[in-house]
């Protein structure tokens, strides 16, 4: 999606943010940074390595005039004119300042940098990254004097740590532009992508990917396991996993000949559809990316009250069905699993 090898650092604004609640103060930079080249490919390093492995898509929005987002109006201006960017940057940071009305908002550097011949997919586009550095990191500094060695303490940014940062391309302007956005300090899950930002998802194949994904974990709760039990809810879910990972496109018709063969599974399904705004989505390229973002969604340990737990294989989804039998003993009055086997591994 996005190709890092060829961009260009151009120009770099560098501010100070401060709280707002905390009524602490900005500050900001008369010049534009000049980097020293050694300083320069740290930089790159710093603003762009936690986005290699990015890959959901967003796009800035506003519920009534998208000129009326700030940060899409502020970047627009510096993409008509690269020139402005270090009037547009105080706008940014006071924009940021706005927002912070949290005693847990961090003070921290604000970074505006305009880049060139960032590729997305098959086309080479300008780029503006936003980046907030909050936390500070102890370093142990090694200097010879005389004839020792000697250290001393000091306080830095550590540039494998960014904690917060987006990378906007210059590109689909009027549907918000295309943009990947990352918080690593997540203290208050608003403030950075929405009440900074105001940004949501392009709804691509990532996105339809992940909404599927999170519509069958939905349906196996909320339908499988009451219909049946815990077993049948995690086998479902395992053959949803397995169906996504043998294809490289979901079709509803397919997905539900192979895994909702009854009529009220399928009713069921189709309202959580309409519930999930899918309704008018049934073919899409899947992601991969995507499913591997999801693994979370697939449990395969049915955990007794117990202390037991039953561990299932979702390579082999069918497994359950056949050596696992889940029964009532009366004199017990418990339920129990039954599992058949040949010999112990």
């Amino acid at each position: 999606m996005f190709n890092f090898d060829n961009i260009q650092l151009q120009h770099v604004a560098l501010h100070r943010v401060g709280n707002r609640y905390r009524e602490e103060g900005n500050f900001f930079s008369n010049t534009l940074l000049d980097p020293h080249e050694d300083v320069a490919e740290a930089l790159n390093r710093y603003f762009l390595r936690p986005f290699k492995k990015a890959s959901a898509l967003y796009r800035f929005r506003h519920n009534t005039d998208l000129q009326m987002n700030e940060v899409y109006s502020y970047v627009q201006r510096i993409f008509e004119d690269p020139q402005v960017l270090l009037e547009q940057s105080r706008h940014i940071v006071e924009h940021l300042f706005n927002q912070s009305n949290h005693p847990n908002i961090k003070t921290g550097e604000v970074y505006v940098a305009y880049f060139t011949d960032l590729l997305l997919e098959d086309e080479l586009v300008d780029a503006i990254g936003i980046f907030k550095s909050e936390r500070k990191s102890d370093f142990l500094k090694i200097t010879e004097y005389l004839s020792s060695l000697q250290l001393s303490r000091i306080e830095g940014i550590d540039i494998d740590q960014l904690d917060k940062g987006c990378l906007i391309a210059d590109t689909a302007e009027e549907d918000g532009y295309r943009l990947f956005t990352i918080d690593n300090n997540n203290y208050d899950a608003q403030y950075w992508p929405y009440h900074f930002l105001n940004v949501d998802f392009v709804e691509d194949k990532h996105f339809h990917t992940m909404k599927y994904l999170e519509l069958c974990d939905d349906f196996s709760r909320k339908y499988v396991a009451p219909q049946s039990d815990k077993r049948e809810q995690l086998n479902f879910m395992a053959k949803a996993a397995d169906y996504f990972q043998q294809s490289d496109a979901f079709q509803l018709d397919e997905f539900t000949q192979r895994l909702l063969p009854d009529e009220g599974a399928q009713h069921a399904f189709s309202n959580l559809r309409t519930d999930y705004g899918l309704d008018q989505v049934s073919d899409f390229p899947i992601s991969p990316q995507a499913l591997k973002q999801s693994r979370r969604l697939f449990k395969n340990r049915i955990s007794l009250d117990t202390h037991i737990q039953i561990q299932l294989s979702f390579q082999h989804p069918d497994i359950s069905e056949r050596f696992l039998e889940r029964g009532y003993d009366e004199e017990k009055g418990m339920h129990y699993y039954k599992v058949f086997f040949n010999e112990e591994l």
